[in-house]
């Protein structure tokens, strides 16, 4: 049998199914608009210039709120970018120049990083260099972190006083289909998910303080039940987080797999099989 391939190694590969999943997925951006301007509010930083660290950023199109909520407030922002793929940064680099052309994002200065945070962090240690940012985050990305504990721990030591840190992640049943995959596969059912980053943190970190929002968003998933469709078997892999997820599983593992995917964390809505894709941010406040 072929070795069992985690999407998060293959970055193309993990960029094909991401747009593949955008395609069903209704998402309520104006929320998190509206809860990453509540966080911020919040903890309002007191300088007028912020120093902030984007973590996986892809494209940029996650980051488009929260620039606008920070630029809303007139401070000069530092970004510092940290992103493996070089596709991915030229186009937030054209994006920030299609924005910055509109007479947007003026007061931003842009540093893009092509590399893991893992690398960011120890080239950082190496040439001892200690920045303190207002805030850190990351959208959907810490999935391809490899040691949760280790890497969030350092960036928590990051923090600026007051600053905070804000990780994005997958909740409710996408989690648990992900969870119900990781065991088939590897005997585990820890999954990078918001609940088990939450337990994480609370393991490593016990005595900051966290604040949780969540969102609820949804997915059309009837193409994942059609054997030979596609975007159904590319959307599969994204919630599994597993490249060619059916042919990695015994026939019979699989048809209990979709028993309990669809049994279990799905339901109708207007003829269509919904998943529902929820997310939260977890925010960590350093006083």
């Amino acid at each position: 049998m072929e070795e069992v391939k985690i999407l998060k190694h293959h970055p193309k590969e993990y960029y094909n199914r991401l747009c593949t999943y955008k395609k069903y997925c209704f998402h309520y951006l104006d929320e998190r608009q509206v809860d990453f301007k509540d966080t911020f509010n919040k903890f309002q930083v007191k300088e007028d210039s912020l120093q902030v660290l984007a973590i996986g950023t892809g494209n940029g199109d996650a980051d488009v709120p929260v620039i606008d909520m920070m630029t809303d407030k007139q401070f000069h922002i530092n970004y510092i970018v940290v992103e493996p793929d070089a596709d991915e940064i030229e186009k937030f680099k054209l994006l920030v120049a299609s924005k910055q052309e509109q007479g947007d994002w003026k007061s931003v200065n842009f540093e893009f990083n092509q590399t893991t945070i893992e690398n960011y962090l120890k080239e950082a240690k190496k040439a001892q260099v200690k920045v303190n940012f207002d805030i850190i985050h990351a959208i959907h990305s810490a999935y391809h972190i490899t040691h949760h504990a280790s890497v969030f721990a350092d960036l928590y030591g990051h923090i600026g006083k007051e600053g905070i840190l804000v990780n994005t992640m997958i909740a409710g049943p996408q989690e648990m289909v992900n969870a119900k995959a990781m065991e088939m596969n590897f005997g585990t059912r820890e999954c990078p998910g918001s609940a088990s980053f939450r337990h994480m943190i609370q393991r490593s970190l016990p005595d900051v303080e966290i604040i949780t929002k969540y969102r609820k968003s949804y997915c059309s998933v009837d193409e994942c039940f059609k054997e030979y469709s596609k975007d159904g078997n590319m959307l599969l892999d994204f919630f599994v987080q597993i490249i060619d997820f059916r042919k990695h599983v015994t026939e019979d593992a699989l048809s209990d797999f979709m028993a309990f995917f669809r049994e279990e964390c799905c339901y109708e809505k207007d003829g269509q099989l919904i998943l529902d894709s929820d997310e939260e941010d977890i925010v960590i406040f350093k006083k």
